[in-house]
Protein backbone atom coordinates (compact mmCIF):
# COMPACT_ATOMS: atom_id res chain seq x y z
CA UNK A 1 0.00 0.00 0.00
CA UNK A 2 1.57 3.46 -0.91
CA UNK A 3 2.08 5.74 2.13
CA UNK A 4 -0.85 8.46 2.34
CA UNK A 5 -0.49 11.68 0.66
CA UNK A 6 -0.69 13.77 3.84
CA UNK A 7 -1.51 13.34 7.80
CA UNK A 8 -5.33 12.07 7.16
CA UNK A 9 -6.43 9.69 9.34
CA UNK A 10 -8.59 7.20 9.25
CA UNK A 11 -12.29 7.44 10.49
CA UNK A 12 -11.75 11.29 9.44
CA UNK A 13 -14.04 13.44 7.36
CA UNK A 14 -12.68 14.69 4.09
CA UNK A 15 -14.64 17.25 2.13
CA UNK A 16 -14.55 17.68 -1.45
CA UNK A 17 -15.89 20.33 -3.29
CA UNK A 18 -17.25 19.95 -7.15
CA UNK A 19 -19.33 21.33 -9.53
CA UNK A 20 -22.62 20.76 -9.52
CA UNK A 21 -23.47 19.38 -12.58
CA UNK A 22 -20.91 16.53 -11.98
CA UNK A 23 -22.45 15.65 -8.75
CA UNK A 24 -25.01 14.05 -10.97
CA UNK A 25 -22.61 12.16 -13.10
CA UNK A 26 -21.97 8.46 -11.86
CA UNK A 27 -18.81 8.07 -14.26
CA UNK A 28 -17.28 11.81 -13.25
CA UNK A 29 -17.93 11.32 -9.42
CA UNK A 30 -16.31 7.90 -9.96
CA UNK A 31 -12.70 9.37 -11.56
CA UNK A 32 -13.40 12.10 -8.91
CA UNK A 33 -13.46 9.51 -5.88
CA UNK A 34 -10.52 7.40 -7.61
CA UNK A 35 -8.63 10.41 -7.67
CA UNK A 36 -9.12 11.83 -3.83
CA UNK A 37 -8.36 7.99 -2.53
CA UNK A 38 -5.13 7.86 -4.03
CA UNK A 39 -3.93 11.11 -2.72
CA UNK A 40 -5.13 9.66 0.70
CA UNK A 41 -2.99 6.91 -0.34
CA UNK A 42 -4.98 3.80 -1.60
CA UNK A 43 -7.19 4.52 -4.79
CA UNK A 44 -8.85 1.19 -4.48
CA UNK A 45 -10.92 1.47 -0.97
CA UNK A 46 -11.87 4.61 1.35
CA UNK A 47 -9.58 3.12 4.44
CA UNK A 48 -11.94 4.30 6.82
CA UNK A 49 -12.06 7.65 5.77
CA UNK A 50 -15.60 9.59 4.88
CA UNK A 51 -16.01 11.34 2.35
CA UNK A 52 -18.15 14.19 2.19
CA UNK A 53 -19.00 15.70 -1.28
CA UNK A 54 -19.92 19.17 -1.55
CA UNK A 55 -21.61 20.80 -4.50
CA UNK A 56 -20.08 24.27 -5.54
CA UNK A 57 -23.02 26.83 -5.14
CA UNK A 58 -21.29 29.94 -4.59
CA UNK A 59 -20.36 32.57 -6.73
CA UNK A 60 -18.04 34.95 -6.99
CA UNK A 61 -18.16 38.24 -9.91
CA UNK A 62 -15.33 40.03 -11.13
CA UNK A 63 -15.89 43.72 -10.25
CA UNK A 64 -13.90 44.59 -13.07
CA UNK A 65 -15.14 42.09 -15.99
CA UNK A 66 -18.10 41.05 -14.20
CA UNK A 67 -17.51 37.70 -15.50
CA UNK A 68 -18.83 34.66 -12.34
CA UNK A 69 -17.17 31.95 -11.03
CA UNK A 70 -17.83 29.16 -8.59
CA UNK A 71 -16.19 29.46 -5.69
CA UNK A 72 -15.80 26.31 -3.34
CA UNK A 73 -15.42 27.05 0.11
CA UNK A 74 -11.63 26.90 0.61
CA UNK A 75 -11.28 29.63 -1.79
CA UNK A 76 -12.91 32.45 -0.37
Amino acid sequence: MKKPYNSVQANSRVTVHVPLDVTFDLDKMAKITKQVLGKLGCDGCHSGRILEFVAIQEFAVNPQTLDVREVAGFER
